[in-house]
């Protein structure tokens, strides 16, 4: 079987050989891609668009990586003939049973108006643009990120509103991708609606991700975590609602005076001067360190360099609990990497997460925004020992069944062949 991958991420393989911009940052993608690589009768490729790139194919121990030169924007944004030919030329070349586009999120989807029909292609979901700009906007008016702005912002370089301006026209993409295409892969019952609103004729299948190895070997504990210390895996975006957590931390500290909110992944400049913060800093940055500072949390609050998934699994171990604020989510993998550690979890009832959790059973639900309840759900779990040992052992149950490497293999196997004999079922072609 020939499959090939079309996705942003490079292959740490291929990394070096590459030239232009590269993006990387999914996690689930390379651990997924090289464990389909190792199945019998399988032949690998990734077209991967690179910003100012050089075209190219590298053979990397059997696997064929294709680099597709490409515009800052051309992402998001219908594909000019330039670009098709680009793809075109690298599947060509492939010649694959099956193309696998991952994110809708990305135009990749728009080729299959393109690309010989006879060639089935699926698509991954991961987020969904029309509803993220929605809660985006939300997250924005309660986090007031409108009063903090630097004047690189208001000069319209960059922040929340840059972000959204970015995304705008999107919606329109993605609709015609989902629209146009014909089998997707999701996770969770909110991705899958989404599917079916706009494509009511899909074909959804289930497919899981896998997480990066030292979440399969590193367990919490609680006689050994640190109490009262909250890890949260990032604070970039109002979306990611840390301005939440911080107004319950500021609930919590009369009782719990050494309560530590933990965050990777940091774009805050934490040292930064009030010059640098008034011309370059990021609106939601600024308006993080004022609520800090206006709710006596200096002490409280730990900023961390990114991490690597060593140091990461770590931190899930080290917390006294995982917390995961966000106003929407579809499948967090973040989500997935604590219940793996068994870090209990407070999180909001938002998109997929209530596919992946239960209430008072493997995590306990906030609503989006409601730091008065996210405040009550943690304190619940830093003062009763045995429901957080319930929550724990609940989700590492669930996460050691949900990312079982063997499972998923075969789960993206068994969907590729059914695809693949659905297509040539469904498209007989006369010479």
């Amino acid at each position: 079987m020939r499959i090939l991958w079309i996705t942003v991420d490079v292959f740490e393989l291929f990394f070096p050989k590459v030239k232009g911009r590269t993006t990387k940052g999914r996690f689930w993608i390379a651990p997924l891609f090289y464990s389909i690589y190792h199945q019998e009768n399988v032949k690998l490729g990734a077209v991967i668009p690179i910003v100012d790139g050089k075209e190219q194919k590298q053979e990397i121990e059997n696997v064929a990586y294709y680099s597709v030169n490409i515009g800052k924007k051309e992402v998001m944004t219908n594909m000019n003939k330039g670009l098709i030919d680009k793809y075109i030329n690298a599947i060509n070349d492939f010649n694959p049973d099956i193309i696998h586009v991952h994110g809708t999120e990305i135009n990749f989807g728009l080729l299959r108006k393109y690309v010989d029909e006879r060639i089935p292609i699926v698509c991954s979901i991961q987020a969904i643009v029309s509803p993220w700009l929605s809660f985006m906007k939300q997250s924005m008016a309660d986090a007031s990120v409108k009063r903090s702005k630097s004047l690189k912002i208001i000069f319209g370089r960059g922040g929340v509103d840059g972000v959204l301006k970015k995304w705008e026209k999107y919606p329109l993409i993605e609709e015609e991708i989902f629209r146009i295409n014909k089998y997707f892969i999701g996770r969770t019952l909110w991705d899958k609606a989404y599917v079916y609103i706009h494509n009511p004729n899909a074909l959804y299948y289930h497919g899981e991700e896998l997480l990066r190895f030292p979440f399969y070997n590193t367990h919490w504990d609680i006689r050994f975590c640190e109490k009262h210390r909250i890890f949260v895996s990032s604070p970039v975006y109002p979306l990611n609602g840390f301005h939440t957590l911080i107004k319950a931390a500021d609930i919590l500290k009369n009782k719990y005076p050494d309560i530590k909110l933990v965050a990777p992944f940091s774009l805050i400049r934490e040292n930064s001067s009030r010059c640098v913060d008034l011309f370059i800093s990021k609106d939601y940055d600024i308006f993080l360190k004022r609520e800090i500072v206006s709710h006596g949390l200096e002490r409280n609050v730990v900023l961390l360099k990114n991490l690597s998934s060593e140091e990461m699994a770590n931190e899930y171990k080290k917390a006294h609990l995982f917390a995961l604020p966000s106003f929407l989510e579809n499948s967090p993998y973040s989500l997935g990497e604590a219940m793996m550690v068994g870090t209990p979890s407070v999180v909001s009832s938002v998109g997929g997460v209530t596919s992946i959790v239960k209430d008072e059973t493997s995590a306990l639900y906030f609503a989006p925004g409601d730091f008065v309840m996210m405040a009550y759900q943690i304190d619940r779990l830093f003062s009763d020992d045995m429901l957080a040992l319930k929550i724990s052992e609940n989700a590492r149950i669930i996460a050691e069944k949900r990312h079982n490497v063997e499972d998923i293999i075969d789960q993206y196997m068994s969907i590729y062949t059914d695809i693949i004999s659905n297509h040539n079922h469904n498209h007989i072609f006369y010479v």
